[in-house]
């Protein structure tokens, strides 16, 4: 900002003419400066990224099958055919039809009650008899009782770095023994695949808002564990979508480079502390690659 002189300060009295309250007054230089890169990578993936206590940042390492129910035709295959492109762009394999649903995304006229019955009558996938594979008894009563347009749930298991084999104890059973070949106190011989994810998606509540913007943020809460009660009006995302409809289209740029930097990020780091330290260096790598391009695609 260029030097400031304020001539003039001027207060109104009763009969509303201005009056002069002082001799001018030079100000000193202002820089005004925004965060720096990794500063705002690193809080976009604060505030978007969450993972059950104990575990990682989870993402699909096997084959994503997507159903989609009680949405007319043809939206619901619009609906799976949108997280199958974004799927393919991040390299996740999608399965073939007929295949195994891994993603269940539902409409319906009445979210908590859907939510409630799914809860009650499919128990197991939303609270397997694993540790540390969800985000607990609190956040379900969340999910079923959330007045959002849109709830989500994933299950996200420990499995080998080299083999995919679980690495986790099953309720009564006997833990499994995991061999690897890369243990360290900077890497882990787990990482955290994504297993299960439900989306209730409330029509009712998401009336009015652009399809594609909401297939988006669909997708979105699929591919990556999102919190779904962090505030994200400061950030560049979808995830507005309910907050401010008419300036949200879709996935923006973070949107996308933050699903890169998830899907690119080493997923054995030893700690999830280190792991999110991975994503946000691979984020703002993304972010800097994109602002150079732009600049040189500007004209001289």
């Amino acid at each position: 900002m260029t030097l400031l002189s304020i001539a003039l300060a001027f207060a109104f009295a009763g009969n509303g003419s201005p009056q002069v309250e002082g001799p001018p007054v030079d100000l000193e230089d202002v820089t005004v400066q925004g965060a720096s890169p990794r500063e705002a990578a690193r809080q976009f993936v604060n505030r978007v990224a969450t993972a059950p206590a104990g575990a990682r940042l989870g993402r699909w390492n096997t084959p994503l099958c997507v159903s989609v129910a009680n949405l007319k035709a043809p939206y619901g295959q619009m609906l799976a055919d949108r997280i199958g492109e974004i799927a393919d762009d991040l390299e996740i394999t999608v399965g073939e039809a007929g295949c195994s649903p891994t993603i269940l995304v539902i409409g319906t006229e009445d979210g908590p009650a859907v939510a409630s019955a799914l809860v009650e009558g499919w128990r197991l996938r939303f609270r397997p008899p694993i540790d540390n594979t969800n985000m607990g008894l609190a956040a379900l009563e969340r999910f079923k009782t959330s007045d959002a347009p849109v709830r989500w749930w994933h299950i996200s298991l420990p499995v080998s770095t080299d083999t995919g084999q679980l690495a986790a104890r099953v309720s009564g059973g006997e833990p499994p023994w995991i061999r690897s070949r890369n243990v360290s106190r900077m890497r882990s011989p787990l990482r955290y695949d994504l297993h299960s994810a439900t989306v209730v998606i409330d029509m009712t509540k998401a009336n009015g808002v652009l399809l594609s913007a909401l297939m988006d943020y669909a997708a979105m809460v699929v591919l990556a564990q999102v919190d779904p009660r962090a505030d994200y009006s400061d950030q560049p995302t979808v995830l507005n979508l309910f907050n401010d409809p008419e300036g949200v289209t879709g996935m923006t740029d973070w949107d996308h480079a933050y699903l890169q930097a998830l899907y690119l990020a080493e997923p054995d780091r030893a700690s999830s502390n280190a792991q999110e330290a991975a994503v946000v260096e691979r984020l703002e790598a993304g972010r800097r690659r994109s602002a150079s391009a732009t600049q040189h695609l500007q004209p001289d």
